[in-house]
């Protein structure tokens, strides 16, 4: 079976770099840019996009919101913290500031609803934090799932997944040592490309 190729489309993280080669450890072929580099005709060819993290907010990574235009209505995707952001605002969804950064925070994660990212794990699991925004629940389109949440703070939503578009977004870093599970999070979302 050939390799994935995957387009990494870097928001200026110092984290994007570790998602790349967690996704290299099942086999993926990535390729990484920053935002400002990559045109809408450069998804060509590749098999799902990810939306790295990133400090500020979607409008401010230059670029970022113009390759979600494009690519979103038909493109697998999946949003990693700030790519969450950027996906939630492209579907006309909103954020809202927390009343405490999360920046370098653990906190437990409470299942929500079926997800192919997050089936294979328990109900709660630990999740690293590197926020100070998050989507505003109470405005999220229909099409968005909530499938999983702060177990102490059920506003924060932690994970959406679309409910017609092959869409996928969380707010953690999978990638970060605070999030002992995120690479099978990851795999996982690779195994829906295959499917």
């Amino acid at each position: 079976m050939s390799s994935l190729r995957i387009l990494l489309v870097d928001n200026r993280d110092s984290f994007t770099w570790n998602l790349a080669h967690d996704l290299g450890r099942f086999g993926a072929e990535v390729d990484v840019r920053q935002a400002a580099d990559w045109h809408a005709q450069d998804a060509e060819g590749y098999d799902g996009i990810v939306l790295s993290p990133g400090p500020g907010l979607p409008e401010e990574s230059e670029g970022l919101m113009a390759l979600v235009h494009a690519w979103a209505p038909s493109r697998p995707i999946l949003g990693v913290c700030l790519g969450l952001q950027a996906l939630v605002e492209w579907s006309g969804g909103g954020l809202r500031q927390m009343g405490a950064v999360r920046h370098g925070r653990a906190s437990l994660a409470l299942r929500r609803g079926p997800d192919p990212l997050l089936d294979a794990l328990p109900q709660e699991f630990e999740v690293g934090h590197y926020h100070s925004w998050c989507a505003d629940r109470s405005a999220l389109p229909p099409d968005w799932k909530v499938t999983a949440e702060v177990k102490e703070d059920p506003t924060i939503v932690l994970a959406l997944r679309h409910g017609t578009l092959p869409l996928h977004a969380v707010q953690f870093h999978p990638e970060s040592v605070l999030t002992p599970r995120g690479r099978e999070m990851l795999g996982a979302w690779l195994d829906t490309l295959r499917k």
